[in-house]
């Protein structure tokens, strides 16, 4: 640690609030200190301060681009270092406030013990919750935008012995008091140039994790490029040593490793270590040359990390089975991949309509309590014959709202069709976003990213007759988490009443948007079937046509 008077930090406050107790690290960008929160009783925090020796205009830009998508991520998911504020000091040097992490850092757990596989397979799940969240972007300026990480390396991965979590909205509940973090979204970088926050092209990264993409500066890298380094993780997680032994750190040793030599197989590596066949295949499918040999997202790599725990003891997190019930969704909810069932749906099925709601054609919202925490569902009772129309049925979810002198309420809208668009049951909700109960029900969803629809039958309604489990999209997901932020600065002109007639005409305005929506949905996947069928026919006559020998 450095000396107090080599300083000029140490044991002053910034802004009036925080005060700097400790060097604990520094970096390319900054410094980072231990401090204590004075407006919340000297509660430890984490600040980060610009070195000023990097006062350029680059570099204030990656320091911004790291606050705000510090802010934005760390709110979303619990396994993402979180921003709690930022500021300039007395000196015009920006400084960002972030949760202060007791534990330590992935490298040091590599170095200092053999993990066994089930840790493994923790660490690297809740590593790609985090990832996926990223992945699934943040909002700017009313648009969601994907962010690429570009520096997945141990030093930036945290495991914290803190249990005291704060709520997100982007990852499955880890039941465990170890928490894993992502850190530094420093040279992070959004998938597409339209955000307004570029950067000067030039290298940024730590060699021995880039992907080979990355190294050679294109501009059209995906997610891919953090799967690629998260395989260099796993591989040095499951046997002790990088995949590529270099005799010198430079750049085109690296680049020549990354781009032509091919990883060696575990066993070869460790063969002490009983790795599961499906977990080596996972390692080096991420370790591809090619871009498009790689898993296409996080989402994939989740479902075989959880196939291969369910394999060895069934118990990692009861939510390792990816599924999606809908057969048509809304167009936007392909970017988002989130776990749709953490619960089974049999105690959903299990449901009876309850005592204090009317036998009638109503829906309403309900939290349901589990192992896994709160789940939101939807209660809805129709007619028999319709329930079993929505067999295979087409659907989607909308939040409506408006902000300019409304009520703060959300109009809730899941929209159910038969795939032939014969029949179409709207149900809708408003949630008043100054009732707690409600503001529970947004919290949750936003938090979960999925639904589950337990559907009544009229003439029976002792027994819950079919569930639908329905993901929600990243942008809806989005306006959910600003909506509940908004609602509390809003002053309404107009009352509850007044602002629900308003929604209802918006409403109704909607509709044809909606189901035209999911009429050419339904027609691309169509199109889309016939080519998977057209193929896979032409295949199977290839192969009847071959002579038999």
């Amino acid at each position: 640690m450095h000396k107090a008077e080599l300083d000029g930090y140490l044991g002053k406050f910034l802004n009036n609030r925080y005060l700097i107790r400790e060097l604990i690290g520094k970096g390319g960008m900054g410094r980072v200190y231990l401090a204590e929160d004075a407006a919340k009783g000297g509660m430890p925090v984490a600040v980060k301060i610009l070195s000023l020796s990097l006062d350029n205009q680059q570099i204030s830009q990656r320091f911004a681009r790291e606050i705000f998508i510090g802010a934005q991520l760390g709110r979303k998911s619990k396994h993402i270092a979180r921003v709690l504020s930022y500021g300039i000091t007395e000196d015009k040097v920006p400084f960002y406030v972030m949760e202060y992490l007791q534990g330590t850092n992935l490298k040091t757990v590599i170095r200092s013990k053999s993990l066994s596989i089930s840790k493994i397979l923790d660490i690297i799940y809740q590593i790609c919750l985090g990832l996926q969240c990223a992945h699934q972007g943040i909002n700017l300026k009313g648009e969601i935008y994907p962010v690429l990480h570009r520096d997945i390396k141990p030093e930036n991965i945290f495991i914290s012995e803190d249990s005291k979590e704060t709520e997100s909205i982007c990852q499955v509940e880890n039941p465990k008091s170890e928490i894993v973090k992502i850190l530094d979204f420093g040279i992070a970088k959004f998938l597409t140039e339209r955000a307004g926050m570029t950067l000067t092209e030039s290298f940024i990264g730590s060699l021995p994790y880039c992907s080979p993409e990355h190294m050679e500066g294109r501009k059209l890298m995906d997610v891919r490029s953090d799967i690629y380094s998260l395989g260099v993780l796993m591989f040095e997680m499951l046997t002790g040593k990088h995949p590529f032994y270099m005799k010198d750190n430079s750049f085109g040793n690296w680049y020549q490793a990354h781009k032509f030599q091919m990883p060696p197989k575990l066993k070869e590596v460790n063969p002490d270590v009983q790795i599961p066949r499906e977990l080596q295949e996972l390692v080096m499918k991420c370790l591809a040359k090619e871009v498009k040999n790689r898993p296409e997202n996080v989402g994939k790599v989740l479902e075989v990390l959880g196939r291969i725990k369910q394999q060895q003891n069934g118990d990692f997190f009861n939510a390792a089975t990816f599924k999606n019930t809908s057969n048509v969704q809304n167009s936007s909810s392909s970017t988002q991949l989130v776990p749709a069932t953490l619960i089974s749906e049999k105690i959903c099925l299990q449901k009876t309509w309850p005592s204090n709601k009317p036998i009638a054609l109503i829906c309403f919202p309900h939290i349901l309590q589990s192992t896994q925490g709160n789940i939101p569902t939807f209660w809805a009772m129709l007619p028999k014959k319709e329930i079993e129309s929505f067999t295979k049925q087409i659907n989607a979810t909308e939040f409506i709202f408006q902000k300019k002198n409304l009520h703060p309420v959300l109009l809730w809208v899941t929209v159910l069709c038969d795939n032939k668009f014969n029949l179409t049951r709207w149900l809708s909700y408003f949630l008043d976003m100054k009732d707690a109960k409600s503001q529970k029900i947004v919290q949750t969803l936003a938090k979960t990213g999925y639904y589950h629809l337990l559907l009544f039958a009229l003439e029976n309604p002792q027994k819950c007759e079919q569930v639908v489990t329905l993901t929600l999209s990243a942008s809806n997901r989005q306006i959910l988490a600003d909506w509940l932020e908004l609602s509390e600065q809003i002053n309404p002109v107009l009352s509850l009443n007044e602002s629900k007639n308003i929604l209802r005409v918006e409403y109704e305005k909607r509709k044809p948007g909606i189901i035209n929506n999911l009429v050419e949905i339904q027609k691309k996947q169509r199109i889309n079937f016939r080519e998977l069928l057209d193929k896979t026919l032409s295949k199977f006559m290839r192969v009847m046509s071959r002579p038999i020998i």
